[in-house]
């Protein structure tokens, strides 16, 4: 698992080879701002019901999963799951392809 300090870092490091200059370099806290500006722009899009696609990693999309009837396996008491919004990710074929490590 990563924290999202480790991407930061991992993002700060690829985004700044070759920069030697100070004044040349981001700082981690710009790409602190851009990865938590980023994340809070998806929640918003999550809320709203709209669908993010990103070419090449994924799409995500926002449900409303139905009221369902439901049964405590210990108690056998019936229980009822109201209606409930959840977030579902399509893996992109590209990506899939990388996780598997196909060549294609």
């Amino acid at each position: 698992m990563i924290v999202k300090t480790e991407l930061i870092d991992r993002v700060w490091e690829k985004v700044n080879i070759g920069r030697v200059g100070y004044k040349e370099r981001l700082r981690k806290a710009d790409i602190e701002k851009i990865i938590n500006t980023m994340f809070d722009e998806m929640t918003k899009c999550m809320i709203d019901g709209v669908d993010i696609r990103l070419d090449g990693f994924g799409k995500f999309s926002s449900r409303i999963r139905k009221r369902r009837n439901g049964v405590n396996p210990k108690t056998q008491e019936p229980l009822v799951f109201p209606e409930r919004r959840v977030i579902k990710f399509d893996v992109s074929k590209d990506t899939d392809r990388k996780i598997r490590g196909d060549k294609k």
